[in-house]
């Protein structure tokens, strides 16, 4: 596995617990909003940070209790358990963020008990994924396959969505909000404008049932439902 990165600290990618973040390279979608997309092609020679980051994080156990594994996609890799399990190992709480396109993976390092936290993507409605995704293919069965697995699972979970002007429409969020469970919710991020795409359009300022919108900039994080 090739880790692109490590954040020594942060206090919004875990619900509740200061964490690190490990972001691994790659990735099977191709958002064209994606402000990580240098890392989600993956294709950097230097992305060869694993056991720099391990050697960090080993160091960071006495202050932290908590990392978030990211990316990129983390389920695309196969020795993502092996991962997992040295970071267990160095006794910290595990956050997987997915875009739940590899429900067997999910499923796999959830009964390993190798994750304590599942943050999934829902991007949009069923008909909207290969656009929204950028690959032909439609991932919406796998997408469900995930949720249905948190579901089961009895570990913490989140459902996530970005909504993209000019991509997303109100309907994504009727959908999506219709498919949630009363004690469920999405937290709704806005894209911001990158090099490679500028949103455009309407963001709509209606009521959704169990939606909460995110709004972030590099300095500021609040949180406000609709």
């Amino acid at each position: 596995m090739k880790i692109a990165g490590i954040r020594t600290f942060s206090l919004v990618d875990y619900p509740g617990k200061p964490c690190a973040v490990v972001f691994t390279a790659g990735c099977n979608f191709r958002c064209p909003w994606c402000h990580n997309w240098e890392i989600a092609y993956g294709d950097r020679k230097d992305y060869d940070m694993k056991e720099q980051a391990l050697k960090i994080l080993r160091k960071l156990r006495k202050r932290l209790d908590a990392v978030c594994v990211t990316g990129g996609e983390p389920t695309i890799h196969n020795d993502l358990p092996e991962l997992l399990t040295l970071l267990k190992g160095l006794g910290y709480s595990i956050k997987l963020d997915t875009n739940g396109s590899n429900p067997k993976m999910v499923e796999d390092v959830i009964n390993r008990k190798l994750v304590d936290y599942v943050a999934l993507d829902l991007k949009a409605k069923p008909e909207s994924y290969p656009e929204i995704t950028g690959v032909r293919y439609n991932y919406w069965c796998e997408v469900m396959k995930t949720a249905f697995i948190l579901r089961e699972s009895g570990i913490k979970y989140e459902y996530r969505m970005t909504y993209v002007p000019g991509l997303s429409d109100e309907k994504d969020l009727i959908f999506l909000s219709e498919f949630l469970r009363e004690d469920e919710r999405l937290f709704v991020v806005v894209a911001n404008p990158t090099e490679r795409f500028k949103p455009h359009g309407h963001v709509p300022k209606v009521n959704f049932r169990n939606v909460v919108w995110r709004y972030e900039d590099l300095s500021l994080n609040e949180e406000g439902k609709c």
